[in-house]
């Protein structure tokens, strides 16, 4: 299935520019097979986007540059790629150490390490909260070893282009916060109202703010008020 999904893919031909180039990178199929599944998720959004005539997150990919950037970032990814994989990820006391018992005034209520192990990727994450049902959840992902490295490649692509969609009362983009380069989710339905930011720490960490309860500007207040300096 997957595969025939790949072939229709790459035979569009506005997207054989980035499909080629992935091609070409010296990393093993499945790691390939991945970044391809990552820009079938982007192709798909396009696609739904669509049916409803709302902008979706592709219409701002239609255009070469955006190709070209996307392309480009792979291509520069490809030898970090390299090094993170000879990487040793990081000790669940670490994240233990960062994911402290409060975050801005919030208490941890749940806290989880070493979950994803057995299909090789090394995390961390932390759910804080209040009396107000407000809830955040931070979660780490070493992208050290040759599962992490590709996990940080579909968000490195993902950032690598300037993007918005807009499907009822959520927005989904990526802007500049604070120095990274992030992608954001903000639903401003009041009886959600779900909030939501991700970027790549250091070139090898991804990190995720999931807010409940809370709107996009106040979940990025969030983000200076915890320490990753530990994450080497």
């Amino acid at each position: 299935m997957w595969l025939k999904k790949i072939e229709t893919f790459y035979k569009t031909s506005k997207y054989k520019y980035i499909c080629n180039k992935i091609q070409s990178f010296k990393t093993n199929k499945i790691k390939k097979i991945i970044l391809l599944a990552a820009l079938i998720t982007l192709f798909a959004c396009k696609n739904e986007a669509d049916k409803t005539n709302e902008p979706g997150i592709m219409d701002a990919v239609e255009g070469i540059n955006n190709l070209s950037k996307a392309g480009d970032a792979m291509k520069d990814f490809e030898k970090k790629a390299e090094e993170l994989k000879m990487l040793k990820p990081i000790s669940n006391e670490i994240f233990k150490q960062i994911l402290t018992e409060e975050l801005g005034g919030l208490k941890r209520l749940r806290y989880t390490a070493g979950a994803t192990t057995a299909i090789g990727l090394t995390s961390g994450e932390a759910t804080y909260g209040d009396d107000n049902a407000t809830t955040i959840k931070l979660t780490i992902f070493d992208g050290a070893g040759e599962s992490g490295s590709a996990i940080i490649a579909m968000s490195y692509l993902s950032l690598s282009m300037d993007s918005e969609s807009i499907e009822g009362t959520t927005t989904k983009k990526t802007e500049d916060i604070g120095g990274f380069k992030c992608l954001t989710e903000n639903d401003t339905n009041t009886e959600s109202n779900r909030s939501k930011i991700t970027y790549i720490y250091k070139e090898r960490f991804q990190i995720d703010f999931e807010g409940n309860k809370i709107n996009l500007d106040d979940l990025k207040s969030f983000m200076s008020k915890i320490d990753f300096s530990k994450l080497q």
